[in-house]
């Protein structure tokens, strides 16, 4: 007979731990603030979907980091704000829809304005442990407007103006194809985002803004990249017919919650954005994509060395507002697609669905 003693069969999953960041850095010259968002990598012994609830588990503690953003041009240190060699980010905190992880999400902030050509990188150190991770991006400005509807006049147009495709947009023919054009830049991935504001009329309300809630709803076209460019104008450009933005609207509007105090809604101007951005964060977005292929293995992108997983680069927005012809305002009030949302006609009437 063989006798053991002293054996056990625990198996160790878990290995030794490794400080793993995880980075999202996407920047834009454009916005007035840049947000860094950095979250811990875990891994332990209670349950994943437990300890994610624990702000502690994804969110570093204040004053743990640093992080910094330098600019270079030809290899050369420049300021990486106007006035400012070193922009330092501070802490702050945001809260998020409630989901896997912890509401409290900790991000890193600052109003220095970017430039628009140059080589940012980014320093992300650790005070405590001492380990850096960085990464680094060439600065992305916005792609050039041309062309209807990017030319004056620009939304509030001025009382008198002319009424015509320039001052005026007007979707109202949903049989009628229209086309958005404009120049490209050197990004990798391009944008077109339409972007509808209005505001509820409401029966109890704030009185300073006059009983009105103001919103928007979007439709966004798919991304387009650099095959698509016209080679002979330098040009991309976007076909859709007018019933195209009703559907859109209809769609984003049946996700609004019903609010009883709406006595009407009216549109009052309309945006065209155009989001442009490097190849980096056009290959993120392929990693991050669901994978529709029978082998579910996927690889993990970063830019940034020393172990940290995440992105940094920019990301850039042309952005002009138009007004709206009255046809196109009525037209929300009686197409099939919009009239069930209390949409005023131009004359402040409520027809409905006809």
């Amino acid at each position: 007979m063989l006798t053991f003693s002293g054996c056990k069969n625990d198996l160790k999953l878990n290995a030794p731990y490794k400080e793993i960041p995880s980075i999202y850095a996407v920047l834009n010259p454009q916005d007035k603030m840049q947000i860094i968002r950095i979250n811990k990598v875990f891994l332990g012994e209670s349950d994943a979907k437990a300890m994610a609830q624990v702000s502690d588990s994804i969110n570093y503690k204040p004053g743990d980091l640093t992080i910094t953003l330098k600019r270079f041009v030809s290899n050369v240190q420049e300021d990486a704000s106007p006035g400012l060699q070193i922009i330092t980010f501070r802490d702050s905190v945001l809260q998020s829809e409630p989901g896997v992880f912890n509401t409290n999400q900790r991000v890193y902030v600052t109003s220095s304005k970017l430039f628009t050509w140059g080589d940012y990188v980014l320093t992300v150190y650790n005070n405590n442990t001492k380990n850096t991770f960085t990464a680094k991006s060439a600065a992305l400005d916005s792609v050039i407007p041309s062309g209807r509807p990017f030319t004056p006049g620009y939304y509030p147009v001025p009382p008198g103006s002319p009424v015509n495709s320039d001052n005026y947009i007007d979707y109202s023919n949903v049989n009628q194809t229209n086309t958005i054009r404009y120049k490209t830049n050197s990004a990798k991935i391009y944008q077109l985002l339409m972007r509808v504001h209005y505001y509820d009329s409401l029966l109890n309300g704030n009185s300073s803004n006059g009983y009105k809630n103001y919103t928007y709803a979007d439709y966004a076209f798919t991304n387009q990249y650099p095959k698509d460019i016209n080679p002979i104008t330098n040009e991309l450009s976007n076909t859709f017919k007018g019933q195209t933005i009703y559907n859109a609207i209809g769609t984003a509007m049946s996700k609004v919650p019903n609010n009883p105090d709406v006595i009407g809604r009216l549109t009052y101007k309309l945006q065209f954005f155009v989001f442009s951005s490097t190849q980096d964060y056009s290959d993120y977005l392929q990693f991050s994509a669901p994978s529709l292929s029978i082998n579910q293995e996927k690889h993990i992108f970063s830019n940034f060395d020393n172990g940290a997983i995440g992105i940094f680069t920019f990301r850039a927005r042309c952005s002009v507002m138009k007004e709206l012809a009255t046809s196109f305002k009525s037209q929300f009030a009686t197409n099939p697609s919009t009239c069930s949302y209390k949409f005023f006609n131009a004359s402040l009437s409520l027809p409905g669905c006809q």
